[in-house]
């Protein structure tokens, strides 16, 4: 991970819970998670994508996913996405975006869970692309937003 996307959460870790930035030490589990070494109580979760970089930090669960919204790529979509999510990128206005709050938001809630996306991105289904967003896990709130090309995500736990 960049120095960049450690120092936003070092300085989210510092604002959030008063930690001098210089004593927070940022691990990875044996999946790529990462956590804050000897606080259980703080959850975090990075993203960076084409010089964008984005953190989550909570009390509870947390993962966040930014994605520059680009070409809807089909090539991958039978390997990550449910049948249900393929005819709701098909229906959608703009399938590019659509594609990438899909994208997003599985990204976002396997970081929360710790899994990871390989192989395991069909763990979760999600039901519609519009608010509330309603999933297979209703543990997990989501947030999607936008912003100068990039969609970003944030999953917590409720």
């Amino acid at each position: 991970m960049s120095d960049a996307a450690h120092n936003l959460l070092r300085t989210a870790i510092e604002e959030k819970y008063g930690i001098p930035k210089n004593e927070i030490v940022i691990l990875k589990d044996d999946k790529g998670k990462p956590y804050v070494e000897g606080r259980e109580d703080i959850f975090v979760s990075l993203s960076h994508s084409k010089g964008a970089v984005m953190c989550g930090v909570s009390d509870k669960e947390v993962g966040v996913d930014i994605e520059l919204c680009a070409k809807r790529r089909k090539s991958v979509e039978s390997r990550v996405f449910t049948e249900h999510e393929i005819s709701l990128l098909n229906s959608a206005e703009d399938e590019d975006k659509a594609f990438f709050t899909l994208w997003t938001l599985k990204e976002s809630y396997l970081k929360a869970i710790g899994t990871g996306f390989a192989d395991n991105a069909k763990i979760i289904e999600f039901l519609s692309l519009k608010y509330p967003i309603e999933s297979t896990d209703s543990n997990f709130v989501f947030t999607v937003d936008e912003y100068e090309g990039f969609l970003f995500t944030v999953c917590e736990k409720k």
